[in-house]
């Protein structure tokens, strides 16, 4: 069994712990459990939760940071995108920060999508797509403080700048903190490894805004066991058509199940939810031949589309900015996220004088 392979059998068997799907062994789950301890300790020990309230400060630009309390893929980055988009349409000018995780450089590099872009391996897929979809500068460094050091010395004019994840990054001085929940909730409600949880659900009393990504903030209060408030707010993640990465052409989903009747189609994803986006196929009433979830950030081989004997091969945009763009049966899911207007204006009174 290659490494990639027994990467996915790992995080596939703890997915099925975490949102009960599975039980685990007796011996497995007296392991989790003292790893789960090993880490409440480290926690204390480290004082965590002092440090996370000494990252909140007043920013110039101000800087939010868009996160998780729950490990991979939550949709906190469909999130920063139509955070940035709504503040360019505004005229404003908008950076993010990322770790670019998986990439194979370890100093800090910028993304400027007026230059020619670099390679995901270098840069990481998360931070390249963000910078392809957004046309914003992307700062990439394990330290966001850094990443955000090297976002100003080339573009000092930011209006707001946007840290995809890095909730728990505490040297990140931030002004805003988002935290993203989908219809998972916390899952079984246990701290990692045991369970999904990277911090306590109390941290959620010191965030500036709670996101439900597609589901009912009353639905996450019960599942949480926690009273909703009055910063929490309902995020709708729509599947709006499909794109041909060799081409650019769009389909809308209409358009794609009139095109494709009759054709095998397979879907495939290196996300840290996958079924997040076959499920989403499926009601759009694509009838899938097969699905492959990969572990997140995989590192696809140049020749892995070439096994798939299917004529429509589906995929996330992370996915296809590390796959061969000349491959005409690849075409990427294409997503919108409409921000409430009170989220939006809730930043802005925020943000205040620096994007009047």
């Amino acid at each position: 069994m290659n490494t990639g392979n027994r990467k996915a059998q790992v995080e596939s068997g703890l997915l099925q712990i975490w949102y009960g799907e599975h039980k685990p062994s007796l011996i497995v789950g007296l392991s989790l459990s003292l790893l789960e301890l090993i880490y409440k300790s480290l926690r204390w020990v480290s004082r965590q939760n002092k440090k996370s309230a000494a990252a909140k400060k007043a920013c110039r630009p101000p800087v939010l940071v868009i996160g998780n309390l729950i490990a991979g893929g939550a949709g906190k980055t469909p999130i920063v995108m139509a955070v940035c988009q709504h503040f360019l349409a505004n005229g404003q000018q908008v950076g993010i920060v990322s770790r670019g995780y998986g990439r194979s450089a370890q100093t800090p590099m910028l993304i400027d999508p007026a230059q020619t872009l670099p390679a995901a391996s270098e840069a990481g897929d998360e931070p390249l797509f963000l910078s392809h979809e957004t046309g914003c500068p992307v700062a990439v460094c394990a330290d966001r403080s850094q990443a955000v050091n090297l976002l100003l010395r080339h573009f000092p004019d930011l209006s707001l700048i946007v840290s995809d994840d890095g909730l728990q990054h505490h040297r990140l001085a931030r002004q805003l903190e988002w935290v993203v929940f989908d219809s998972r909730a916390h899952g079984n409600g246990r701290l990692l490894p045991a369970g999904p949880l990277r911090e306590p659900l109390a941290r959620l009393d010191s965030v500036d805004a709670v996101l439900c990504s597609n589901i009912a903030p009353q639905v996450l209060s019960k599942a949480l066991n926690r009273p909703v408030q009055n910063n929490w707010h309902a995020i709708q993640v729509q599947l709006t058509g499909f794109s041909q990465l060799s081409s650019g052409l769009f389909l809308t989903i209409d358009q794609a199940k009139e095109h494709w009747k009759g054709l095998k189609l397979v879907a495939f994803t290196g996300m840290g939810n996958p079924e997040k986006l076959f499920a989403a196929l499926r009601s759009a009433g694509l009838n899938l031949d097969a699905s492959h979830g990969l572990p997140d950030h995989f590192n696809y081989p140049e020749d892995f589309c070439a096994q798939f004997i299917q004529q429509v091969l589906i995929t996330s945009g992370k996915d296809a900015v590390k796959l061969d763009h000349s491959n005409p049966k690849v075409w990427v899911a294409e997503i919108s996220v409409t921000l409430p207007p009170a989220l939006t204006q809730a930043l802005e009174d925020c943000i205040g004088p620096t994007i009047d």
